[in-house]
């Protein structure tokens, strides 16, 4: 079976594409660079776990919604 590291490693060696791979290749150094851990508090948590179940339940405004009311302010 094969990997998805092994998966993109193949893509990418089948591009001829030399903007594209400096592009992939710029993507890859800013996910390294950028890489942390972020610790989360309790309240921090608390405040995402409500806000996963605000949209499970369909409590949320779509971005076109959200957009009209900044609009409009």
């Amino acid at each position: 079976m094969t990997s998805v590291k092994e998966k993109i490693i193949k893509g990418i060696q089948d591009i001829d594409n030399e903007e594209l791979l400096q592009e992939v290749y710029i993507l890859l150094q800013d996910i390294q660079e950028t890489k942390q851990v972020i610790e989360l508090n309790a309240d921090q948590k608390s405040l995402i776990e409500k806000a996963r179940n605000d949209f499970k339940r369909g409590h949320y405004y779509s971005t076109e919604d959200t957009f009209k009311d900044l609009l409009n302010e």
